[in-house]
């Protein structure tokens, strides 16, 4: 599967609620698929069709639309025939364990956490009712009782619209993959061998390939060296006393000249120069 990424990224968030208003005038195109430690409340207010795509698995539904991504799956975004008034959305995330305080009765886990991924199609009227508490909660900017008091009504209404909505869910039989990544960020600067992390998780190489392949649409050995660079690109900027030799070995390649030729290759840039042009723009 071909996937409109130039490389997967790994975004641990830590919020426990923290929510965003994205606007685009165009379509929407997703410039990488992500995957975090959160869940993600996707609220589309405006009208297009879409390309959604969760764990491997594609599908296709009109816009306005509530989408929500379980922790740990892998997904991205496409819409087409966007309006002239572009493209929008309220892109929210929480921990799930901090909602947890929130009594079963109300939270109704067991039917909106239950999936990878559950999309609710949204008349007009149901996506204005629901853009009142999402555009309040966008406002906050730190965890307090009232972002959670607005979390758990948008939570009780997308439970409301599951009985009138256009409901689809998607699932994969392949969620460890998202442990496989955590296990590869953790040890993301050591010499690991496909069998040797086949052996952590109790399946054969031809199985965690094919897992991880369908899921995130690469190899393991790619997301190691993707996830290496995206590392080597922070310690460039972050440990400006580290030569490109440290870096390297800090990082996990094999030597400094294949890590420079990885990152001129992935970047358009040589270590040094991506270090001195970072530079630049900071100081303008």
């Amino acid at each position: 599967m071909q996937l409109p990424v130039s490389r997967f990224r790994y975004s641990p968030k830590k919020a426990p609620i923290s929510a965003q208003y994205i606007t685009v005038r165009e379509n929407y195109i997703a410039r990488d698929a992500h995957m975090h430690h959160l869940n993600e409340l996707l609220l589309i207010p405006c009208h297009a069709k879409a390309s959604l795509f969760n764990n491997g698995n594609r599908m296709q539904i009109q816009t306005p639309a509530l989408i929500l991504h379980r922790a740990g799956s892998y997904h991205y975004i496409d819409t087409e025939d966007v309006g002239p008034e572009g493209y929008s959305c309220y892109c929210i995330h929480f921990a799930e364990q901090h909602i947890k305080q929130i009594p079963e009765a109300l939270l109704h886990s067991d039917l909106l956490f239950s999936d990878d991924c559950l999309v609710l199609e949204l008349t007009p009227e149901q996506s204005a009712e629901l853009i009142r508490y999402a555009e309040l909660l966008s406002l906050e900017e730190t965890c307090t009782e009232k972002n959670l008091f607005l979390l758990l009504i948008l939570l009780n209404e997308a439970h409301s619209l599951l009985k009138t909505a256009k409901v689809t869910r998607q699932n994969s039989s392949n969620s460890y993959v998202f442990d496989v990544v955590q296990y590869l960020v953790a040890h993301y600067n050591e010499s690991l061998t496909t069998q040797q992390i086949a052996n952590v998780f109790h399946v054969s190489i031809s199985k965690i390939n094919n897992d991880f392949h369908h899921i995130t649409g690469q190899t393991l050995s790619r997301f190691c060296n993707n996830l290496r660079l995206t590392r080597a690109g922070e310690f460039l900027i972050t440990h400006p006393h580290l030569s490109i030799a440290e870096i390297a070995e800090r990082c996990g390649f094999s030597s400094e000249s294949y890590f420079i030729q990885s990152f001129q290759k992935s970047n358009g840039l040589t270590p040094n120069a991506y270090r001195k042009k970072i530079k630049k723009e900071e100081e303008q």
